[in-house]
């Protein structure tokens, strides 16, 4: 019989090695409906799919119908469909550039429809290879454009940042010792001193400082993953980041009212002591590294200065810190300054996990266990909307001779999220304890800090020799009533998986795109506080007594710069690519100031001769001196918006609103005296001082009863006598001269007060 010669057309990157010779015809998909149809048509098992990006959700039904192999232009091994192929086992080839073929509707070289094709991965250096005879397109390309050059530089640029972050700092051990080389501070050790106290500025840049590398060693290389046709990730995750930011630090604060620094470590602690959570590895990384993402991206859109609210970052780092305390007691924060292993489970259920384990010799209970395991990971990608939060492995332990246990969650239902429907039959979540025995091979294992195994070889499911499962029916069940099933009860959630899998992905390919990213960005924003909410008992009160679910007004401005703009599916690359998602905090941001010393200013616009140590406030960059006094900054402006909704916070705002209604009854006619008071002579003025005094009288008992709840308003009275007794002398200047604290100056910096304590504006309330 004769052999065909086969022909490289394309290179890229394996996925797993294998010496399994992998052949068949291939197809290209571009759209949810084209994956559909193909999987409806028949020959699934013997085709090789082609699509252009890397992400895992788009070719859900290709992957759970078994395909032959999958080719893709885009993304790289780390990407989330790499993760999957790997668990179905299906020869994967990504990044592939082809250098043979005819061209698609953009313009890429890809092999045609039909024409079969050879994956050669028994190397890293994936080799695509097409049969004699295959179709060519042999039309010069286009002459490149400027803007063909400009990319192909940025490309080169983009490749040095991929290899080392910022240019210079390798990723792994290496990386990690590097990065931290020049930090004066020990705060990426967890003590019992540093989690009880606040950071101190230093302490917070040197941690994110840290977590720019970190974030980078883990996903730059999945920014590379390019376009998912099913779901606009990149604009959802966005748009999530900057809600968890407008909104995570009053909550974060109100866990804490409600259980301490001591029960938020013990809450951390959680991931410890029991499996099937999702206060986990992956969600207390994120608990700090999402929303002050959002922060960046707020900067990086102009909407707001990553230098506001300082304090807010302050509250965010911490909580994250808090949470690493109790999860892993004291010591190293990250996996990567562990050798990238996490064994945190208590030994009690590594006991029992060892106990459970059940040989997977017979090939027909490894196939059961292999299709499980990367069934319930796939629908779990696609109930979290293509994202991680449906995964989370832990370990590897230790077992000696060679062998280690690695111990995986796949979350399957959560009441919070509609979609959840599709899986009303399905548990909470699955927990797969997995043992490998390498056997003397070479196997490297880095279970990285977003709680995702990767190892080199990437088939590291060829050295799996035994494994157990169990369920967690419900997110409320007992961690003492988690189950093990048996190979029936895994078929029979096999057997709910699939439909509903092929349900949800048909549901979300007919959403619009906005409700693909409101959906997405759902579950952004809910998971990574919801768990930590539940089990400090705060969560209901925060759904429906603080409006959880309402967007914020700022996360709304961003959308259409994010999506219309296209600047989502820029900013997540460049931020992970670049290290710049986390930017440094300025000197004396978490200064003590007090809000008497900067409150004149935010009143006034600028004041010649203010209280405080104005010195000091300039040096930390919250005042500026110019001719026309003291003013502001805008970090100073950011500082004393934080003060005064700090001192908010602790006010009765509902006692003071009726008392404010008290000064707004005065507040017309002093108004419509002062207009008098302009156009009349000074007989006509004489007669009017008794009103302007009838005036300040009416407002005496209002200021009284403020001065009870804001000391700080206790000057206004006395300052409205002494003008009008400066008045009732005949200095008729002191009703409405700009230039001296007279009656009208006064009265609208009480006015001004009011609005800015309040929240309020004079826009709103129709007042000037």
């Amino acid at each position: 019989m004769e052999t065909l010669e086969y022909t490289e057309v394309g290179r890229g990157i394996s996925v797993f090695e294998d010496d399994t010779t992998v052949e068949g015809p291939v197809v290209f998909l571009d759209t949810p409906q084209a994956v559909i149809a193909f999987v409806t048509g028949g020959d699934v098992a013997d085709t090789i799919v082609l699509a252009r990006g890397g992400t895992t959700t788009f070719l859900t039904p290709a992957l759970t119908a078994g395909v032959k192999g999958v080719v893709t232009l885009q993304g790289h091994p780390e990407s989330h469909l790499g993760i999957l192929s790997r668990e179905y086992g299906i020869p994967c080839i990504m990044g592939v550039t082809f250098s043979k073929g005819v061209r698609s509707a953009r313009g890429e070289v890809i092999p045609a429809d039909g024409v079969r094709l050879r994956l050669d991965i028994t190397t890293k250096d994936g080799c695509v290879l097409a049969e004699p005879g295959a179709p060519v397109d042999d039309t010069p390309p286009p002459e490149p454009t400027d803007a063909d050059a400009e990319a192909a530089a940025m490309a080169e640029q983009i490749q040095v940042l991929l290899e080392n972050f910022e240019g210079q700092i390798p990723h792994g051990a290496e990386g990690d010792k590097q990065i931290r080389a020049p930090f004066t501070t020990d705060i990426l050790q967890l003590t019992d001193e540093n989690t009880q106290r606040e950071l101190t500025v230093t302490e917070a840049n040197e941690l994110q400082r840290y977590m720019a590398w970190n974030i980078w060693d883990f996903l730059a290389l999945r920014a590379t993953e390019g376009e998912s046709g099913l779901i606009p990730r990149q604009e959802y995750e966005c748009f999530g980041c900057i809600q968890q930011w407008q909104r995570y630090p009053d909550f974060y604060r109100l866990i804490l009212d409600k259980v301490g620094v001591d029960g938020l470590v013990d809450i951390g602690a959680t991931a410890r002591r029991e499996p099937a959570n999702k206060v986990n590895l992956l969600h207390v990384w994120c608990s700090g590294f999402t929303p002050m993402f959002g922060r960046a991206l707020l900067g990086e859109l102009g909407i707001a200065s990553t230098d506001d609210r300082a304090e807010d970052s302050r509250v965010l780092l911490q909580f994250m810190r808090r949470l690493y305390k109790g999860l892993w007691g004291s010591g190293d924060i990250f996996t990567s300054m562990r050798g990238y292993k996490a064994p945190m489970l208590d030994q009690v259920w590594l006991d029992r996990f060892a106990q459970d384990q059940v040989t997977l010799e017979d090939e027909s209970r490894r196939k059961l266990f292999n299709t499980f395991n990367a069934a319930t990971e796939m629908l779990g990608f696609l109930l979290h909307f293509d994202n991680r939060s449906g995964l989370n492995d832990t370990g590897p332990y230790d077992l000696g001779d060679g062998k280690f246990m690695i111990v995986r969650d796949h979350f399957l239902h959560d009441p919070m999220y509609h979609w959840h429907d599709v899986a009303d039959e399905l548990p909470h979540c699955i927990t797969q304890a997995m043992v490998f025995d390498t056997a003397g091979a070479t196997l490297e294992t880095a279970l990285m800090d977003g709680g995702t195994l990767f190892t080199k070889p990437g088939n590291y499911l060829k050295h799996l020799v035994s494994a157990s499962v169990y369920v967690r029916d419900t997110w409320d069940t007992p961690a003492s009533a988690i189950r093990r099933i048996d190979e029936a009860e895994m078929q029979a959630i096999l057997d709910v998986c699939d439909p509903a899998t092929t349900k949800l992905y048909k549901r979300i390919a007919g959403m619009s795109n906005r409700d693909k990213i409101s959906c997405g960005a759902q579950v952004y924003y809910g998971e990574f506080i919801a768990a930590i909410a539940r089990a400090a008992g705060v969560w209901d009160e925060m759904v429906n007594e603080h409006d959880f679910w309402e967007l914020d007004e700022v996360t709304s401005q961003a959308y259409y710069p994010l999506v219309r703009d296209g600047l989502g599916v820029q900013l997540v690359g460049k931020l992970f690519i670049t290290g710049t998602g986390f930017p440094p905090l300025p000197d004396g941001a978490f200064d003590e100031v007090p809000l008497a010393d900067l409150h004149p200013l935010a009143l006034r616009g600028s004041v010649a001769d203010p209280p405080g140590d104005m010195a000091a406030l300039a040096e930390s960059g919250l005042v500026i001196e110019t001719p026309a006094g003291w003013m502001l900054t805008e970090a100073g402006t950011a500082k004393h918006a934080a003060l005064l909704s700090a001192e908010l916070k602790s006010l009765d705002s509902d006692a003071l609103a009726p008392i404010y209604d008290r000064f707004l009854a005065a507040n017309g006619p002093f108004k419509a005296l002062n207009s008098r008071w302009q156009s009349a002579d000074e007989d006509g003025r004489w007669e009017l001082v008794g009103e302007l005094a009838d005036i300040v009288g009416r407002v005496e008992p209002v200021l009284r009863r403020t001065t009870e709840q804001l000391p700080r308003f206790g000057g206004y009275d006395a300052r409205l006598k002494d003008a009008l007794a400066k008045v009732e002398a005949g200095e008729f200047d002191w009703v409405t001269s700009v230039k001296l604290e007279s009656l009208h100056t006064v009265w609208m910096e009480l006015h001004e007060d009011y609005l800015q304590t309040l929240g309020r504006s004079r826009e709103e309330e129709g007042s000037y």
